[in-house]
């Protein structure tokens, strides 16, 4: 470990630039070496009036209380070539150095890992898409890969949760920095369920938008596709998709719901790139020759005909509220329930579902509000264990 620190060090004083670290190292038969001829001026390599006021300001002090911050933290970190570092990162053209990671490490070489991606602001279309989707996908052995951005990445991440398996969070920042801010609270739960928090960055290191880019090299490079869900015409998720062609990953895209609606403006575009539609998870199981894998349970979800799903929630509906008139007691609230304390939202959606069923959409249609933030009040209610969802997307109270 004595040689983490000059890795931590580099990273630290030339700002991530992994170009310039790579051409030090390759320069250099020590790490250490390597260290000293940059300290000293002696260096071979080509460096920005930038890279030289932060070496001035770094001192090898500094990466020492890294390593041990993440030892005080239980942060693992990962060097290149170590025995832990993942195998799909080794052949990217400039792998990083250094991964800090929290949580199951096991995740960064599972043979079935996807990418899924997708703007902050999904439609309604696209968050019942990812939701039912990754679901699917987690329920048949794959690790879902995300950037843990608000909207399309946590609620694909939240969908495995929701399966209890595990989902990988590759962050542009320190994994202990709170960003966003809206996501902090699933923290828990995705380590829980034997996930994992991924970063090339220090701890504690900031969000900044040039680091977003370098972050998506290892975002594709641990899964074999990427799946995009929602993007508009500058949408990042675009971004994503052209870094999975170069590293000649698979590449599937969601077909819009409307072609005159400019938020799917990034779908029809990768889909006219030669991206594969995305029409079912029968076009993910072909690419691994998992034709037969899919479970009952998944097999009823993808054939159920919606408007028979729509009449079995009305006859449903009709029974509870036959069954609650012909009962003498008044039944006392459920404990499990009263235990917890909820959002202004949380508690109008109980309300909603007060002896009842409801389908997602029925719930959905009850707010005037952006969709994706009903969906992870939703699913944290789901995590408390107060509510549950049956088949054909169908809510009720536990």
């Amino acid at each position: 470990m004595e040689n983490i620190k000059y890795l931590i060090w580099l990273n630290m004083a030339l700002s991530n630039d992994y170009k310039s670290i790579w051409q030090t190292i390759k320069s250099h038969d020590k790490l250490e070496n390597a260290y000293f001829s940059i300290i000293s001026g002696k260096y071979k390599i080509k460096l920005t009036d930038r890279q030289l006021k932060k070496i001035n300001e770094t001192s090898l002090e500094k990466a020492e209380e890294v390593v041990a911050y993440c030892a005080e933290k239980g942060v693992n970190i990962i060097r290149y070539g170590s025995e832990n570092y993942p195998e799909k990162l080794i052949n990217i053209e400039y792998p990083p150095l250094v991964l800090y990671c929290k949580g199951n490490i096991s995740c960064l070489s599972d043979e079935k890992n996807i990418t899924c991606v997708g703007t902050r602001k999904p439609s309604k279309y696209t968050v019942s898409v990812i939701s039912r989707l990754c679901m699917q996908l987690a329920e048949n052995g794959f690790t879902i890969v995300s950037g843990f951005a608000e909207g399309s990445d946590i609620n694909a991440n939240l969908s495995a949760i929701n399966m209890k398996r595990p989902t990988v969070c590759v962050l542009g920042c320190g994994i202990d920095v709170n960003y966003p801010k809206s996501n902090y609270p699933y923290r828990e739960k995705i380590i829980e369920n034997g996930g994992l928090f991924v970063s090339e960055y220090t701890p504690l290191e900031k969000s900044h938008p040039f680091k977003f880019p370098k972050r998506n090299r290892i975002l594709v490079a641990l899964s074999d596709t990427t799946l995009v869900f929602e993007a508009s015409g500058k949408s990042g998720s675009l971004s994503i998709a052209e870094e999975a062609v170069r590293q000649n990953k698979k590449l599937l895209c969601l077909p819009p719901a409307d072609i005159f609606d400019s938020r799917y403006a990034g779908n029809i575009r990768l889909l006219r790139d030669n991206a594969k539609p995305l029409y079912s998870i029968e076009d993910i199981f072909r690419i691994y020759n998992m034709k037969d894998v899919i479970s009952t349970e998944t097999i009823k979800d993808c054939t159920e005909i919606p408007a028979v799903r729509n009449l079995k929630t009305v006859k449903n509906e009709k029974d509870t509220i036959k069954n609650k008139s012909e009962e003498s007691v008044v039944k006392m609230p459920d404990r499990k329930i009263s235990e917890h304390s909820f959002t202004p939202v949380q508690q109008k959606i109980l309300d909603l579902l007060d002896n009842c069923t409801l389908h997602i959409d029925v719930i959905i249609s009850k707010f005037d509000m952006d969709i994706s933030e009903i969906m992870l009040e939703i699913m944290e209610l789901q995590f408390m264990g107060v509510i549950e969802e049956t088949a054909g997307s169908i809510f009720r109270k536990c």
